[in-house]
This record gives C-alpha cells, sequence and structure tokens, in this order.
C-alpha cells in the first residue's frame, strides 16, 4: 500500500511538552484566582487539594480530623519507552472496483427495468389506439350497411327487383281472416 494513505503521527515527546505547558497555564490561572494563600485550597475541576494541616498546639486536645485523601503519584516512565511506539494500523482497503462495478450494476439494472417498463406500458397504449382504430372503422361498415338495406327495403326496389325475376302484379289479391277462415278477394289496387 502507498505512503499516501498513512496518517501522519505526532511525536509523543511532543505532546508531553504541549501537556507539561498547559498544565502550567492553568496552575498559573489558578494560583492568580485563589491567590498566594498557603491555606486556601486550590480546585482542578472535581478534585479539590487541601493543603497539609497544620500541626495543632500540644496544648489543645485533638479534634477528629476529617478524613484526608491521599495523592496517588503515578511514576513517569521514560520517554525512550514511548517513542517506541507502535505505528497505525493500516487502513483497510475497500475493493474499490467491485463497489463501483455493483454500483453501475444496479443503475443499469435500474435504467433497463424503467425502459422495459415504459415499453410494455407503450405497447398497450398501440394496442388500445389500434382497437379504437379498427372500432371505428367497424361503426362506418355498420352504418353503410345499414343504409345498403333500407334502399334494398324500399318498395321501389322490391318492385324492380320483382320485376327481374320474372313476377307481375295479380288482378286480385285474396286476404284470409282467421279465426273464421273467411276469404275475402278483391281488385288490386296500386296504393
Amino acid at each position: 500500500m502507498s505512503d499516501q494513505y498513512r496518517r501522519a503521527q505526532a511525536d509523543p515527546e511532543e505532546i508531553i511538552k504541549a501537556a507539561r505547558r498547559r498544565a502550567r497555564a492553568a496552575s498559573s490561572r489558578r494560583r492568580g484566582l485563589v491567590g498566594d494563600a498557603s491555606d486556601a485550597p486550590a480546585f482542578d475541576g472535581n478534585l479539590a487539594v487541601q493543603p497539609a494541616p497544620a500541626e495543632a498546639p500540644a496544648e489543645a486536645p485533638a479534634a477528629p480530623a476529617a478524613p484526608q485523601r491521599e495523592t496517588v503519584v503515578i511514576p513517569r516512565t521514560k520517554t525512550s519507552e514511548r517513542t517506541s511506539a507502535k505505528p497505525a494500523p493500516e487502513p483497510v482497503e475497500v475493493p474499490r472496483p467491485a463497489f463501483v462495478g455493483g454500483i453501475v450494476g444496479l443503475v443499469v439494472a435500474g435504467i433497463v427495468g424503467l425502459l422495459l417498463l415504459n415499453s410494455v406500458i407503450n405497447e398497450d397504449a398501440y394496442h388500445l389506439q389500434d382497437l379504437r382504430n379498427r372500432s371505428g372503422e367497424l361503426d362506418q361498415t355498420e352504418q353503410a350497411l345499414s343504409d345498403e338495406l333500407t334502399n334494398l327495403n324500399s318498395p321501389n326496389n322490391l318492385e324492380a327487383q320483382a320485376s327481374l325475376f320474372g313476377m307481375v302484379r295479380p288482378d286480385k289479391v285474396t286476404y284470409l281472416y282467421l279465426p273464421g277462415g273467411e276469404t275475402v278477394e278483391l281488385p288490386w289496387n296500386e296504393d
């Protein structure tokens, strides 16, 4: 892996020096606030450092004193041990081509899906338009056939067709009346 991904490491000695400077500055601020009174406690956050109790005179009886907190001093280690700090672990390398390929594949699949959906919707729209056109043509055909039937059923057309087939007009017309079964003959009237 190249060095461009490594983090810059801070020098441990510089960190310690900066911490000591901050501690000295905080101590001087406390002294400025509290003053140089030796009997005044110094406050640092949640801890109160009490001054050592003055020795009581021998004549006065010793009163039970409040329990004192013990100050624990942590020994400092050598700075050479701190300089041998372990470097930060190498950053985890993500397989970028697989990730990019997956994202590109997802985008392509989405686009293809949208195109297929659009094609199906358009295909149905074309089919519907064809059915509407065919319905219009069939309506026109029905109207033409209805007009032709009306024309063929007209009395003038029936007379012309009958004469083509050799039919002639009768001299008399016979009417049959039911339920009695009477027949009546009348002369042909052109009305």
